[in-house]
């Protein structure tokens, strides 16, 4: 008989890919596995794409369609629930099946001495160091071990043969422009990174190159902005969606709006990835690709947390542009 594992993860991708190292650790570690995401809209095209998780289902967002979906799992035998997101609707599906672990995963102090009987274990985000210690330590309660190579969640293999526009033939920086470069775009309680002109944002792409010795890709988020708009205006067209500008004997290219298994690909072929940090941020730790990660001081403990497992990881706090890049420039190597 399988172990049948459940975990819900209803948000967002970066979420998810911290909690992946958990469910790749088990399905490794338990041979006899069985193991299902719960996920939401936003992550669960991303989830079915993973190999090591044998079935994905989204949460519905309909109040009929939830009704069915709790009524579905009725009094369903789990070896064991992870409620990861700490949402309630996750919650409440604890309630209806049975399980020999149920786990909860949460920033509410409130919950751990309400729910404390309705769960085997309430991990409480105040009462760790970092994430990963949380993983380590619900790993040991259930017997399984961890490898460093659980670290690699996603699949090289996998994600180089997909096909991409345009061919990748040697190594490159690779810049994320997405809308948290952008002060009035994101959260503005957040220092703002946002370059003064096109001019001096244009000048820092040039020190990239000439600090490097590499081509640079830049990537956007979903979201245009004023600078996604100077670089397909300054560029010159080379199909749907790719932009060239040529500096010397190396070449800028833009990327624009390309879908998150791109962005990827991009990322695993790159040298370095500079982003703000999110769900790039991860898919490169995952990877083990050098990052240098834009945060902002006011979530130091947070990301603090949510990074500790980070390889060849370089931290930069949201400062104003012209120290920033400077910083960023600083961090990255020179090559021959």
């Amino acid at each position: 008989m399988k172990n049948k594992y459940i975990f819900f993860r209803t948000d967002r991708i970066g979420d998810f890919l911290l909690s992946a190292i958990l469910i790749k650790s088990i399905k490794r570690s338990d041979k006899n596995s069985f193991i299902t995401v719960v996920a939401s809209k936003k992550n669960f095209k991303y989830i079915r794409n993973i190999d090591f998780i044998d079935e994905v289902i989204q949460f519905p967002n309909n109040y009929l369609y939830k009704f069915f979906f709790y009524l579905k799992f009725f009094l369903k035998k789990f070896y064991l629930v992870g409620i990861l997101d700490g949402k309630k609707r996750s919650i409440y599906f604890s309630f209806f099946v049975r399980s020999k672990f149920k786990i909860l995963f949460t920033y509410k102090k409130i919950y751990k001495k309400k729910l404390k009987y309705f769960f085997s274990d309430i991990f409480l985000d105040k009462n760790c160091n970092d994430k990963i210690s949380e993983i380590l330590k619900l790993l040991n309660i259930i017997g399984l071990n961890f490898l460093n190579t659980d670290l690699n969640t996603i699949n090289k293999d996998l994600v180089l043969k997909r096909s991409f526009t345009f061919p990748v033939q040697k190594k490159f920086t690779l810049l994320h422009l997405d809308e948290k470069w952008i002060f009035k775009d994101y959260i503005k309680t957040y220092q703002s990174i946002e370059p003064d002109n096109e001019e001096n944002f244009f000048l820092f792409l040039e020190k990239i190159i000439l600090k490097t010795n590499t081509d640079l890709f830049i990537s956007s988020g979903f979201i245009d902005n004023k600078f996604t708009y100077f670089l397909k205006n300054k560029f010159s067209q080379i199909s749907d969606n790719i932009y060239e500008f040529k500096v010397s004997n190396f070449k800028i290219l833009f990327f624009d709006n390309l879908s998150f298994f791109e962005l990827e690909k991009l990322i695993l072929c790159s040298e370095c990835l500079i982003a703000c940090h999110g769900a790039p941020s991860h898919v490169a730790a995952s990877f083990n690709t050098k990052l240098i990660d834009i945060i902002d001081t006011s979530e130091r403990i947070f990301f603090k947390k949510w990074t500790a497992h980070f390889r060849n990881y370089f931290p930069i706090y949201r400062i104003n542009f012209d120290k920033l890049s400077t910083q960023i420039i600083g961090e990255l190597k020179f090559k021959e």
